[in-house]
């Protein structure tokens, strides 16, 4: 699989599989649970546009990673192919031309994931303003008298 995989655009959807569908969302949900917390609020301003926020991440990072997916393998087999007398059959920029229309993919995806963290930013936005006008939210010592090692 390296040999086919390397120094293509298989490589890009793999990271950012790891780098946005992973890493990505768990700090996005950690935030999402911390950020109220430390304005003496209970929750978000907004439980929908948290859940809009998500399904346009998810659908978002599903269209880049398997665009670049997609496009790393056009590469890696473009870029093997030989004729009957050994030599390449398509030239490299002819394999780059093949996956443009994965790169609008790949566009579409990253688009999505920025509409998503814009409709986070909103949220963020009128969590701050109502935690503004809050009363704060006391932070209780807890009881470690019966706490066992």
């Amino acid at each position: 699989v390296n040999s086919l995989s390397h120094y293509t655009d298989w490589t890009v959807g793999h990271v950012h599989a790891g780098a946005l569908g992973w890493v990505a969302m768990i700090t996005i949900g950690s935030l999402y649970s911390m950020y109220p917390r430390t304005l003496g609020l209970k929750g978000m301003h907004s439980t929908r546009a948290i859940d809009l926020h998500f399904w346009l991440h998810t659908v978002g990072v599903v269209f880049y990673i398997c665009a670049m997916w997609i496009a790393g393998i056009t590469q890696g087999l473009m870029w093997r192919a030989t004729s009957a007398d050994g030599t390449l059959t398509y030239a490299f920029v002819e394999a780059l031309n093949a996956t443009y229309p994965y790169y609008l993919g790949r566009l579409a995806g990253g688009l999505l994931v920025l509409a998503g963290m814009g409709v986070m930013a909103w949220n963020f936005w009128r969590t701050w303003q109502l935690g503004r006008a809050a009363e704060p939210m006391p932070v209780l010592a807890p009881d470690l008298g019966e706490a066992r090692a």
